[in-house]
Parts: structure tokens; C-alpha cells; sequence
């Protein structure tokens, strides 16, 4: 079963000097190649801030988009992980470690698997294409 990690991170990675920026970016990386490399990873990112992004909305039939910043809040998705695992628990363990302990949260959940009713396709072929 594939999860969607999705990570929140507050105010503290801010205050982090550019060497512990650096360590700690370095060390995500070795660890999404190493989870890559196990297959349990299907893709990881962080994001840019909420000032590069858009919000949108569907209204009335019309999309209505508000450039970031956008949402008044104290934390803000960081980045994510489409990871592999055989129920909840495996996910938590095998998202759990990191080099962003005290700095992030991450909500778990599982991606839904669904099938259109009528041609029977579903989206298994977004995950075997791997670069």
C-alpha cells in the first residue's frame, strides 16, 4: 500500500544556521536514496515557500487563484514522501527517522485506490514509471 507523507514544518528551521541547513538537507537526501534504493520510496521533495505558490478555488464555476502567501498559520507544508508499506505501522516506522527530529511534524495517510467504474482504469500506472 502506498502513504502520503506530508511534512509541516514551523518557525525553527529558520533560525537554523546555513551549515545546519546544509547537514540537514544532505542527510534527507541520503536518506530518500537509501529508502529509494530499499523500494519503499516513490518520490520526495521539499517545497518552495508559500510566496512561490498559488492557492486556488473553484467558485461559481470559475477557478479564482490568490498567490502566496496564503494560509495564517504557524506551520506550513514542507515537503512529502510517496512511500511503500505494508499497513500504517510499517509507514510510520520507515517515515519516522530522519535528520528533522524537533524541527518537523508529518502526517501519514494512505493513498486511495480507485477504479473508474466504467473502463475499469486506475492510477497504478503513475507509480511503475520511475526516472
Amino acid at each position: 500500500m502506498k502513504y502520503l507523507c506530508i511534512v509541516y514544518a514551523g518557525t525553527g528551521a529558520a533560525s537554523l544556521s546555513e551549515a545546519e541547513g546544509t547537514a540537514i538537507k544532505d542527510a534527507c537526501i541520503e536518506g530518500d536514496n537509501a529508502l529509494f534504493e530499499a523500494g519503499k520510496l516513490y518520490m520526495a521533495s521539499p517545497l518552495e515557500g508559500p510566496a512561490n505558490g498559488a492557492h486556488l478555488r473553484q467558485v461559481n464555476g470559475k477557478t479564482v487563484r490568490i498567490d502566496g502567501p496564503y494560509a495564517e498559520t504557524k506551520e506550513l507544508v514542507a515537503g512529502f514522501m510517496v512511500i511503500e508499506a505494508a499497513n500504517l505501522d510499517e509507514a510510520v516506522a520507515i517515515a519516522a527517522p530522519g535528520p528533522l527530529d524537533g524541527l518537523v511534524s508529518m502526517e501519514i495517510r494512505p493513498l486511495r485506490d480507485e477504479t473508474h467504474s466504467v473502463t475499469g482504469q486506475d492510477r497504478s500506472a503513475f507509480f511503475t514509471r520511475r526516472s
